[in-house]
């Protein structure tokens, strides 16, 4: 069975969120280390948590989860399900900290989960339907919110 392009689509916009995540994350936690001045820069991870990381997970979730689990794939999904919620979490503690180390803290913790997650979705997820016969590809076809504007 050939690759399905529905994966590198789905691969590459990870890519881009995870670069962009990781530079505005790690921007921050390191303010936050040289106790620099940081509100700024949570402002602008905050931001694209917002604008773009947390409306990527929802469209996943919704999209993607409901034909893993007709597919068999439950306990699965039970796993992403939960790695969502505690990725919520952690977004609404970055955002809610009492103080920017608090923050750095959850920072850490979604980076960590995010990229956890995304290993998950792309090494076990995906392929697993591409190999019960979901055409991938066709399931993310114009879902610019899962793989980006250019693939949609």
């Amino acid at each position: 069975m050939a690759p399905d392009p529905g994966l590198g689509a789905a691969e590459e916009h990870h890519s881009e969120l995870w670069a962009e995540l990781t530079e505005r994350g790690h921007g921050f936690i390191n303010l936050v280390a040289r106790h620099a001045e940081a509100e700024a820069a949570r402002r602008h991870l905050v931001r694209y948590l917002e604008d773009e990381v947390v409306p990527h997970l929802e469209a996943e979730r919704r999209a993607v989860y409901t034909i893993a689990r007709h597919a068999g794939f439950d306990a699965l999904v039970d796993a992403m399900e939960l790695d969502h919620r505690g990725l919520v979490r952690q977004a609404q503690q970055i955002m809610a900290a009492p103080d920017l180390f608090e923050a750095a803290l959850a920072t850490r913790g979604f980076l960590l989960l995010f990229a956890l997650r995304m290993e998950k979705e792309e090494q076990l997820l995906l392929p697993g339907l591409t190999a019960a016969g979901i055409d991938v590809a066709e399931l993310l076809r114009g879902r610019s919110d899962i793989v980006g504007p250019e693939a949609g």
